[in-house]
């Protein structure tokens, strides 16, 4: 049997409680949806493979193993080079799949983006490494898929959405989640912004706002300063970066009142079983973050996505995951919008799913990795 190893991150960080907030934020690739990410490829493949981290050297790369998994992100577009990690692919002797790429474009999907010339020779490097002539790429969505083909590598991927979205194996979670749609919203989640995107302050101002009247939580996925305060580490954050979150947020507190709130809302998570079993105490999750809504929808607890940019919104779109685009609620939401906008079809969802999940095990095939 081939050896099977991630060129990433590891699924979970068992000692989480005992790291200081840099050291683990670097853990979790800087974003702790990544590792929902990782932990859905391990689902998949059916075991928990050892980890190398993206910019490993070659050498290293080399005694890893014969099969190579790279979980992806939104590297496809003119805000980050790949060449240096290209450089590191060339003498790598495993074949390698990458999965879940995504392109970084505007929110209407039209755009084909520039791709820096390093990022296009890392491409390269991985389809030069595919295990044989079918496709060792998978990516979120069609809009990704057609970037790609714009720059060649159409035949080289498929489009097959998030892994996260087959975490549950149940056959017919759309159909029980259909009927928890229809249900109360007593208690609602947050799967919270970045304080960075101010056209969205008024829009997460009222999901913080629907949150505390329900008792709820704001579930953070970054930035560092946000899983620091999430954690109780005041002393990593500068009283600049927690006056820009509260004016985010539009809360009118006091600086005592507003490290009362953080301790009583604020909350991060890392290690995947344990975030799904916390969401499954509420009724609804609402927020920017996909990882945040799709864990939630594994864990048969409603979710809606809010969409700002193209790479969350084809992956809405690939996973039929009911979404609204950021910028058609920018004074603010309310319970009775969210469900009013909720649309949500449980028998095709589970059809979608059944798919999707054929083509990844023909995928996962084609490469050696079932």
């Amino acid at each position: 049997m081939p050896k099977i190893f991630t060129l990433g991150l590891n699924e979970s960080i068992d000692d989480s409680a005992n790291l200081g907030t840099k050291e683990l934020y670097n853990l979790v690739g800087q974003n702790t949806g990544n590792l929902a990410f990782h932990y859905a490829i391990n689902r998949l493949i059916d075991f928990v493979p050892c980890s190398t981290p993206w910019g490993s050297q070659t050498e290293k790369i080399n005694i890893m193993g014969d099969i190579g998994i790279i979980p992806c992100a939104n590297q496809l577009g003119s805000h980050v080079d790949m060449k240096g990690l290209a450089q590191n692919l060339k003498g790598v002797k495993a074949n390698l799949v990458a999965i879940g790429l995504g392109a970084q474009g505007a929110v209407g999907l039209d755009g084909i983006p520039e791709i820096p010339l390093g990022t296009l020779e890392w491409l390269d490097q991985v389809v030069t490494h595919a295990a044989s002539d079918k496709p060792n790429i998978t990516v979120r969505g069609d809009f990704t898929l057609k970037v790609l083909e714009h720059y060649g590598f159409g035949g080289k991927a498929l489009s097959l959405g998030c892994p996260s979205l087959l975490i549950n194996k149940s056959k017919d979670l759309g159909e029980r989640l259909e009927q928890r749609y229809k249900g109360p919203y007593r208690k609602v989640a947050i799967a919270a912004g970045h304080p960075n995107w101010t056209s969205m302050s008024a829009l997460e101002a009222s999901l913080v706002r629907l949150m505390m009247d329900t008792q709820g939580t704001y579930i953070v996925q970054n930035t560092d300063e946000s899983v620091a305060l999430s954690r109780n580490d005041f002393a990593y954050v500068d009283a600049k970066y927690k006056e820009k979150l509260r004016n985010y947020l539009k809360l009118n507190l006091d600086d005592r009142q507003f490290d009362d709130w953080i301790r009583q809302y604020m909350i991060s998570f890392y290690d995947i079983p344990a975030w799904m079993e916390y969401l499954r105490r509420f009724d609804f999750i609402v927020g920017s973050r996909i990882h945040g809504v799709m864990l939630a929808i594994q864990a048969g607890v409603p979710g809606l996505c809010i969409a700002h940019d193209s790479r969350i919104r084809e992956i809405c779109e690939k996973c039929q995951i009911p979404f609204v685009m950021a910028h058609q609620l920018k004074e603010g939401v309310t319970l009775k919008d969210i469900r009013d906008l909720v649309k949500f079809d449980g028998k095709a969802f589970d059809r979608n799913r059944e798919a999707i999940a054929a083509q990844y095990q023909e995928f996962f095939s084609n490469n050696g990795l079932m």
